[in-house]
This record gives C-alpha cells, structure tokens and sequence, in this order.
C-alpha cells in the first residue's frame, strides 16, 4: 500500500499519496515505448538520407531476397515427387511398409531395378520407344518448318484457309478420329510397326503438329522482309533462302519443336500403344503396367493380386519409373538453355 503524508494547512489538512513506485513503472514503459518508436523512426530517418544509389541496392537485395525464397519454395514442390521416387526405388518391401521409414531407406535394394528391366522388357522397348521418338522428332522439326515458312512468310490464294485447317488440327483431340486411322493403317496391314506414328509426322501432322506449325510460322513472321529480299537480289531460290537465311535464325524454334517432339513421343501412352500393342511391339509407356503383374511372379501364384501384394511391388514401379524417365531427363540437360531460350520469347505453355 502506498504511503501518505499529511500537511496542515490553516484550519483543513490535505493528503497526499506516495505513488512513486507507481510512477517509475509508467515512466519504465513509456521509456521502452519511446526507445522503440525512436529506432524505426531513427531506420527511416536514415534510409530517407541515404542517396539513390544506396537505396536502389537495399530495394534490389531485398526484392533479389523475396524471389529467391519464391523459386526455392517452387523448385522444392516440382522436385519432391523425384526425390520421393528415387528414393522409394531403393527401398525393400519392409521399408516402403514401415510409417517410420521415410525418404532414407534402412536398406539400399538394387534388385528392383533388375526386375524392373525384366519386367519392361527394356532392350526391346527403349529401341520402340526411342527409335519412334527420334525420327518423330526429326521430321516434324523439318515438315512444320517447312509448312511455317510458307504460311509465315509467303501471300498466295488460299492461305487463309490452310491457316484455318492448321488450327482445326489443333483443336481437334486425336481421340475423334483414333477409329478411322487405325481403321486406315489396320486396311495398309502397318498396324504393330513404327509407320502409324512416323509416317504422318513427314506431312507436318503427328502428335501436336499443327502447334509446331504456329510456333514457327510465329518466329518466321518476326522477321523482317529485306533479310529473303537481299538474299533473293543475290539470286537463291526459295529452299536457298529457307535453308540457309531463314532457318538459322530460328534455331530457338527449332530446339523448341525438336525437344517438345521427342519428349511428347516419348511420354505418349494413347496413340503409340494404340497401334503397337503386341508383345516385342509396345513402347515403355504402356509396358509399365506389366511390372505388377510380373511382380505376382515372385509373391504369389494367384492370377488376382491383393490389394497388399499391390503395395509391395510399388518400390519396383518406381524402380521402373525412373528408367522410363531417364533419357527424358538427359534431353532436357543437354537442350534446357535452348528451350529456355525459346519459350522466353514465344511463352508457349502445353
């Protein structure tokens, strides 16, 4: 309780209270109050001093700061399910069923990859795979050139409409007219070869070609007219100026289209195992189905697998994912900088 004085004053007496300890805890706050007010204020103060030069860098650290933590926060998303696969490849059965058993495996397991290549039957599968792929690629990098160039680059009658049939292709899913191509290719007896796949891709069309086709009819019309009108005075001829003026200065279009091309061919599991579907035929896309059902050779001698004998062959599914993966990923390292390039310039999103 705070202490009181008395003072007499004529006939009355006042009071007074000790509220000392009471004042110094106020005066302590507002103190402590007023230290931290006169230190943002004192920031400010200083960085509003500062000269232009040195406020341009504090801002360009701070923003360089907020978009690191936005790409590490990006890159960590897109590269967690790898990590995970990777990962779940290396572990035993015991490991992947155990909760205690996260991304380090307790065990290093090399056999799921063994069976895995068993199970795709890998030699014969990677050779459909890549040699349908490649030539895809290939010749839809040289059609779609060729059909961009002359929509980009030349006027005559009618194109227009080649234009607006380019874009049909485009919107139109392949899954409308599956029946009647296979019913074609099934009538020229090349149903289980490469020709269903390949052979469309020399005419500009295949997987996404009409896409292929706006890319480079896009870069081909950025161009500017005096480059084919010199080279024209000097007396080349139309595949002079294409081959040797024009397509070199479209080289992002054309890592673009060749890398888009193979690594769509690759991955395609609807049109490829459409028309290769017999054994020593089909591609490694679909044949990934098969690691469970040669899994069942080793777990058990039931046609049906249970739901738990499904679960134990996962680790050699990833085992087989990641083989699928593989030269996917080393096209990607060798062509990134090109296809960065590109896609800069033209932001084409599938």
């Amino acid at each position: 309780m705070a202490d009181t004085k008395s003072v007499v004053a004529g006939d009355s007496t006042v009071v007074f209270e000790d509220v000392s300890g009471e004042y110094e805890t106020t005066s302590a706050a507002a103190a402590e109050t007023a230290k931290k007010s006169g230190g943002i204020k004192g920031f400010i103060k200083r960085y509003e001093n500062l000269g232009y030069r040195a406020k341009k860098k504090i801002t360009f650290i701070i923003s360089r700061i907020f978009v690191y933590f936005v790409l590490i926060e990006m890159a960590y998303l897109f590269v967690l399910p790898f990590i995970y696969i990777f990962s779940t490849s290396l572990m035993t059965s015991q490991d992947y069923m155990d909760p205690t058993v996260q991304y380090i495996p307790t065990t290093i397991n090399w056999d799921n990859f063994k069976k895995a290549f068993e199970a795709l039957d890998y030699v014969k599968s990677f050779i459909n795979s890549m040699g349908t792929s490649l030539l895809s690629a290939i010749f839809q990098t040289t059609s779609c050139a060729l059909i961009g160039y002359a929509i980009g680059r030349y006027k005559f009658k009618g194109r227009n409409l080649i234009f607006l049939f380019v874009i049909l292709v485009l919107l139109i899913p392949p899954q409308v007219m599956i029946l009647a191509s296979y019913g074609i290719w099934a009538t020229l007896s090349l149903v289980n070869t490469w020709a269903p796949v390949v052979i469309p891709t020399i005419f500009g069309l295949g997987l996404r070609g009409a896409l292929f086709v706006l890319i480079y009819m896009y870069f081909f019309q950025r161009i500017p007219d005096v480059m084919d009108d010199a080279a024209r005075i000097d007396g080349a001829g139309p595949l002079r100026v294409f081959g040797q003026i024009m397509l070199p200065l479209v080289k992002s279009a054309v890592a673009i289209v060749f890398i888009f091309s193979f690594v769509w061919h690759w991955n395609d599991n609807y049109e490829a195992p459409m028309y290769m579907y017999l054994d020593g035929h089909q591609t490694l896309q679909p044949r990934l189905q098969n690691i469970q059902m040669y899994y069942s050779k080793y777990a058990t001698s039931q046609a049906v697998m249970s739901e738990l004998e499904k679960s134990l062959s996962e680790p050699m599914l990833f085992a087989g994912c990641l083989m699928v993966m593989l030269p996917v990923l080393i096209v990607y390292v060798f062509g990134q900088k090109q296809l960065a390039a590109g896609i800069e310039r033209i932001g084409v999103i599938e």
